[in-house]
């Protein structure tokens, strides 16, 4: 037990310093102290809007994991990882465009931090983050089921690492959009070599067309929507709903199946 959770405890260090170092840091190397205490206030309150895709993700671990153990040894167990992660990922998504398309809405409800002109790009940058983290947790399964937790050990450290080294070069040059650049990229290098080594050690048929597809399509309906449509909620609603349209439609026959078999 020793052997198969230290790398776990190790990768639980790492990842803190992943979420936290990043406040840390700019507060010791803005330019000045009241530089650094006005912008470190803003990064904070930005931050705590993404905190609703951490909780979601937190929420997911605690139910997934037990359950991604349960089915290790039913036959269809590598179909019921792939599907978990494709409908995580729709879920995320969606929670990823109601934030984002509907961000002018949600500050108003919120403090006056919220205002400035770069919450929307560091909110949407932190939530897609976010995003990713919780892609790379549903991959994590291959490493645990396989006892191979040395490897999530390694992922946490070269996130951290990344972490510290991106927001210690850019923090000086561009502010606190570095440590927000720097969050998706940490964890968006940890998400795609988590998935290569897995493919590698425990294969899972992911359906990594249609994953990807939703993930530009969130994205792209957030860009389209800030950039052309700002504030406009007739056609923000639209876009969501296109996106839960197509989203049904592609996946109506598997959802009535899922849905036919939990009636039995």
């Amino acid at each position: 037990m020793i052997a198969y959770a230290l790398p776990l405890l190790i990768a639980g260090l790492a990842g803190i310093t992943n979420e936290t170092i990043d406040r840390v840091l700019l507060k010791y190397l803005l330019p000045n102290t009241e530089t650094a205490s006005s912008e470190l206030g803003l990064y904070g309150a930005f931050y705590k809007l993404s905190i609703i895709m951490i909780l979601f993700i937190q929420t997911f671990r605690f139910a997934a994991e037990p359950f991604f153990f349960a089915q290790k040894n039913s036959t269809n167990s590598k179909k019921i990882y792939a599907d978990v992660m494709k409908y995580f990922t729709i879920i995320t998504a969606i929670v990823f465009l109601i934030a984002t398309v509907f961000y002018d809405l949600i500050k108003q409800f919120l403090g006056s931090n919220y205002h400035d002109e770069r919450g929307f790009l560091v909110v949407s940058i932190l939530l897609l983050a976010n995003l990713f983290l919780g892609i790379y947790h549903n991959l994590s399964v291959w490493y645990k089921l396989t006892d191979k937790t040395r490897y999530g050990m390694y992922f946490s450290i070269l996130g951290a690492a990344l972490t510290i080294a991106l927001n210690w070069y850019f923090i000086p040059l561009i502010g606190f959009m570095a440590s927000a650049y720097t969050t998706v990229v940490a964890y968006g290098t940890m998400m795609l070599i988590s998935y290569f080594y897995g493919q590698k050690y425990y294969q899972i048929p992911y359906n990594v067309s249609r994953i990807s597809m939703y993930l530009l399509l969130a994205t792209s309906g957030a860009l389209v929507s800030f950039y052309f449509f700002r504030s406009n909620y007739g056609v923000n609603s639209i876009i969501f709903l296109a996106f839960m349209g197509l989203t049904l439609l592609l996946e109506q026959k598997e959802l009535k199946a899922i849905l036919g078999r939990n009636k039995k």
